[in-house]
C-alpha cells in the first residue's frame, strides 16, 4: 500500500481508467450539486413559448391571453387573469432538500390567491407555491411540511401595481420570504419534502384556478437555498448571474466549505 501511493505510474492501465472516472464522478457531483434549474427572463416568445435558459430546458408553454410588455428587465410576461404556463415535469423541479424561488411581479387586485410558480395541480405530496398575492400579502408555502408551516409566514402585499421582486427559500429548517431584497418573513419550519411527477404552472394552481392578474418577469429557481448576498445580487442583475458557471462553482464550494 505504502508504494502504491508513492508511485501511482505502477497502476494498471485498468486501474488508472476506474481512477479517472471516478475522479470526473467526483468532479462533477460536486460542480452541479448546487444549480439553477428554471430561468425565464421572458425577453422573448417562440409562438406560445417562453425557452428556459438553464441547462435543464424547461421551458414553458402558455395558455389564453398572455402578451410581451415593457418588464423589470427587458420585457416581461403579462396575463390576464385567466391565462397561465405550463412546464412538463422534470426531476430538475422536483426540489426535497432545498429550494428557492424569486421573480419580480407586478400585480394588479384580482383572485384572493395569485399563483407565481406552483408545481401541482392540487394541495397534495410534492407541491410548492410562490404565491405573489395570498390572502392579503404574498407566501412560499409546501404541502410536505407541518400544518403550522402552511399559512403561518404570509408576508407583507406587494399588490399595488409596481414592480416588486419576490423571493423564498428553504434550507430543511427554515422558511425565508423577502420582499425587494430585504427579509420580510421568517418561520422555523423542520421537515422533508418529497417529488410529485405533476407539471410545474406559472401564473396559475393548475391551470384552472389561482390566476395571476399582473406581470411576471425574470422567474428563477435553485434547488439549494441561495445566500441574501446572493439573492441580492441575482435580485439586481439576473441575467448575467445566470451565465457565470464559475459563480455557480463559487457557491457549491462555499456551502461544502461551511457544512450545508
Amino acid at each position: 500500500m505504502k508504494h502504491f501511493l508513492l508511485y501511482p505510474k505502477i497502476l494498471t492501465k485498468s486501474a488508472w481508467f476506474v481512477f479517472f472516472v471516478t475522479a470526473i464522478f467526483m468532479m462533477t457531483t460536486v460542480c452541479y450539486a448546487n444549480d439553477l434549474v428554471l430561468h425565464l427572463t421572458f425577453d422573448e416568445l417562440r409562438g406560445d413559448v417562453a425557452e428556459d435558459i438553464s441547462k435543464f430546458g424547461n421551458d414553458a408553454t402558455f395558455q389564453g391571453d398572455v402578451e410581451l410588455i415593457t418588464g423589470k428587465f427587458g420585457k416581461a410576461l403579462e396575463f390576464d387573469g385567466a391565462s397561465w404556463g405550463e412546464i412538463p415535469d422534470n426531476d430538475s423541479l422536483d426540489m426535497v432538500d432545498g429550494i428557492t424561488i424569486h421573480f419580480w411581479t407586478n400585480i394588479r387586485p384580482g383572485a384572493d390567491v395569485q399563483t407565481g410558480v406552483e408545481k401541482g395541480t392540487t394541495w397534495k405530496a410534492g407541491l410548492y407555491t410562490l404565491a405573489a398575492y395570498y390572502r392579503g400579502g404574498s407566501l412560499l408555502q409546501f404541502f410536505d411540511l407541518p400544518d403550522n408551516c402552511r399559512e403561518q409566514n404570509i408576508g407583507a402585499s406587494i399588490q399595488d401595481e409596481k414592480w416588486h421582486h419576490l423571493a423564498g427559500t428553504w434550507d430543511g429548517t427554515t422558511i425565508k420570504l423577502f420582499i425587494d431584497g430585504e427579509l420580510n418573513r421568517e418561520l422555523d419550519c423542520k421537515g422533508t419534502l418529497t417529488g410529485n411527477s405533476e407539471p410545474l404552472f406559472i401564473g396559475a394552481r393548475g391551470g384552472n384556478q389561482r390566476f395571476i392578474n399582473g406581470a411576471l418577469d425574470e422567474i428563477k429557481m435553485y434547488n439549494y437555498p441561495l445566500t441574501v448576498d446572493e439573492l441580492r445580487a441575482d435580485m439586481e442583475n439576473p441575467q448575467a448571474a445566470s451565465v457565470l458557471p464559475q459563480d455557480k462553482l463559487t457557491t457549491t464550494w462555499a456551502s461544502i466549505k461551511q457544512g450545508n
